[in-house]
């Protein structure tokens, strides 16, 4: 990436310009054709299995190793390895991966969260009943799933009202808005809007289109809603953190590129590429998770570049811990209880992630 912005508040036609002369030049090129390389295989399996195979696009159901699957498979990882590697190669001068350390806080939020992740999946292993009472309706793991993104949606009305009242930036305040209103929506979601506690009924007319019958909209398609929340969370918290890292700082310094997750979310959400089993088939899903598991590998080359030790070990023993506990999970995934059962603790860690992206991203965009 070439080219300078002299200051944070430059015209957006400087942003603008920077980012085409990073996208002209030929480590750019190389990432664009990897993405269309990416794109077009899977819209070739995704056309392939719904026009000639008859598969709904959105499906939950065991995870198949015939070898069908097992090319899908090594599509997905040689997709990912090339936009990773393009990505990374890149970076623009004195970027992110070059110069900055993770903070203390991120890496200790990091360890905590992982332990818990590989907690969860021993358990799947040890006793997928217990693994699976812990997964119910209304129980610890899905009410801590609701309070987190609804703790992101606090975190993001506050940083708008306090914006509105010192007259920040109109699409910044925007954004913190319309964050806060998703966040609260996905919170409120996750316990079908309190339906269950206040006691009230679902509309006939929903209860007929939601598969459970309850007051949500997410279950009016179940299928369709964890395709695109799982792949789309995995790819915000997993991968954006290292396209922010790689920006030159003529880029960077975009008073909106604090809206970006960091790479401290993406340490805290490495759990997220765990606990994929009833849409481990479905193949942006995967995709996702495996982008998501060679960022962290990234991270870990550059902090080793960077000559930090440290931050080196942390993020390797992040994709290590994703790798083990994935494994755990496909391998003990046929014993559980109930086929759902993995995607409530997906959830439980996709929350922890845009939580802890709420809390940084929201100071990140008060100071700028």
């Amino acid at each position: 990436m070439s080219g300078a912005v002299e200051q944070a508040g430059a015209p957006p036609r400087q942003y603008r310009a920077a980012a085409g002369r990073w996208l002209a030049s030929a480590p750019g090129l190389r990432l664009i054709a990897a993405a269309l390389f990416a794109a077009a295989g899977l819209a070739a399996f995704i056309s392939y299995e719904t026009l000639v195979l008859g598969w709904p696009v959105a499906r939950e159901e065991p995870a198949f190793f015939d070898a069908y699957h097992l090319a899908r498979a090594a599509f997905a990882a040689a997709a990912s390895c090339l936009l990773i590697v393009a990505l990374t190669a890149a970076r623009g001068a004195g970027c992110g991966l070059e110069r900055s350390r993770l903070a203390g806080p991120s890496a200790l939020a990091a360890a905590l969260v992982m332990a818990c992740a590989l907690a969860g999946a021993v358990l799947l292993a040890a006793s997928p009943s217990a693994f699976g009472a812990m997964a119910r309706e209304d129980s610890g793991l899905e009410w801590t799933s609701a309070l987190l993104l609804l703790g992101a949606s606090g975190l993001f009305a506050l940083r708008f009202a306090r914006g509105f009242a010192r007259r920040r930036a109109v699409p910044a305040l925007a954004l913190a808005g319309l964050l806060a209103v998703i966040f609260f929506v996905l919170g409120m979601e996750e316990i079908s809007w309190m339906q269950r506690i206040l006691g009230f009924g679902t509309p006939e007319r929903l209860a007929e289109l939601n598969w459970q019958s309850e007051f949500n909209f997410h279950n009016v398609q179940t299928d369709l809603s964890e395709l695109v929340f799982y792949a789309g969370a995995g790819f915000f918290l997993g991968v954006l953190p290292l396209l922010r890292d790689a920006l030159s700082p003529a880029l960077a310094e975009h008073p909106l590129a604090a809206f970006v997750p960091s790479r401290g979310v993406a340490a805290v959400s490495a759990p997220v590429a765990i606990f994929t089993y009833g849409q481990w088939n479905l193949l942006p899903v995967q995709i996702a998770g495996l982008l998501a598991l060679l960022a962290l590998l990234a991270f870990a080359r550059a902090a080793r570049r960077r000559g930090d030790g440290g931050e080196n070990i942390l993020f390797l023993s992040l994709a290590a811990a994703v790798a083990a506990g994935q494994a755990l999970v496909l391998a003990y995934g046929p014993a559980m209880t109930d086929l759902p059962d993995a995607s409530e603790y997906k959830e439980l860690f996709i929350a922890f992630g845009f939580a802890w992206y709420a809390a940084t991203a929201g100071r990140a965009a008060a100071r700028a």
